[in-house]
């Protein structure tokens, strides 16, 4: 599967991945933090989101500050067809990473990288968001961490301390995702952050969604149709099918059932 197909699958996936509310709660959350901030309330106020997806979050928010000026980017074209149909906004196809070369440098007041940090470095996404916001403009983050689903950290910890053969695949190869992870391993690091690429922390927020999954076909449907388990690219650029089966048949060694959790997210608004 090509990076860009997987994105556009992913876009299909958005109802499932927010099952127990883990991206509504948080938009509504990043939506609180702006209104209390009292941004967007004059005339062409440029608001850029590096990863529009399907539009939904850019759809509130113009509800907030409808006579701001909105921008949406996002690898998929998929995605940003279905942005389209929501709002009115300028469209731009491609990575994150890549945004500084489309928009001219400190030309956004607010810039939003909502759940794109599992596909893009932190340090990455912050360079981008430092290049693009203007002096005193300001940066919505919301993003996991490695500290998130913390029941499923210690059953897989469990696991590998078997030191079976399979065990031992498994304890080598996530280690190898967690030390080439995007995301920060826990609060502590990702908020020191923010001041090491010119940002000032406005309010932050760290929601806890607890999640409860019956079987091993729940956790499929959760954990990989929905993507919150996959955080390497590598893992997600695999066939769909091929990437199903073989994590089904080791989840089921893996996780016992009923699995409770607990969906750890941070939700910051920062000032430049």
């Amino acid at each position: 599967m090509t990076l860009k197909a997987m994105y556009n699958d992913i876009a299909s996936q958005y109802t499932t991945a927010n099952l127990f509310g883990s991206i509504s709660k948080s938009h509504e959350c990043a939506i609180a933090q702006i209104k209390k901030a009292h941004l967007g309330l004059r005339p062409h106020y440029k608001v850029l989101d590096l990863g529009v997806g399907n539009g939904t979050f850019l759809q509130k928010l113009q509800q907030e500050m409808p006579a701001a000026e909105f921008t949406g980017i996002d690898v998929s074209s998929e995605m940003l067809k279905r942005a389209r149909e929501k709002l009115t906004l300028t469209t731009v196809e491609t990575s994150a990473t890549e945004a500084s070369r489309y928009l001219p440098s400190h030309s956004q007041d607010l810039v939003l990288a909502h759940f794109i940090n599992a596909y893009i470095p932190i340090n990455t996404l912050f360079n981008q968001a430092n290049l693009l916001t203007r002096a005193n403009g300001h940066f919505s983050l919301i993003t996991t961490t490695y500290e998130s689903f913390p029941a499923a950290q210690q059953q897989l910890a469990n696991f590998v301390a078997e030191e079976s053969i399979l065990s031992s695949i498994v304890g080598h190869y996530y280690k190898a995702i967690v030390k080439n992870s995007t995301v920060a391993a826990g609060e502590e690091e990702l908020l020191q952050t923010f001041p090491q690429h010119g940002f000032e922390i406005v309010e932050h927020q760290r929601l806890r969604i607890p999640v409860v999954l019956n079987n091993i076909d729940d956790l499929v449907l959760f954990g990989i149709e929905g993507t919150w388990f996959l955080n390497s690219v590598s893992i997600r650029m695999l066939p769909k099918n091929f990437l199903l089966q073989r994590l089904k048949r080791l989840f089921s060694k893996i996780f016992t059932f009923p699995y409770e959790d607990t969906h750890i997210i941070d939700v910051i608004l920062a000032k430049k």
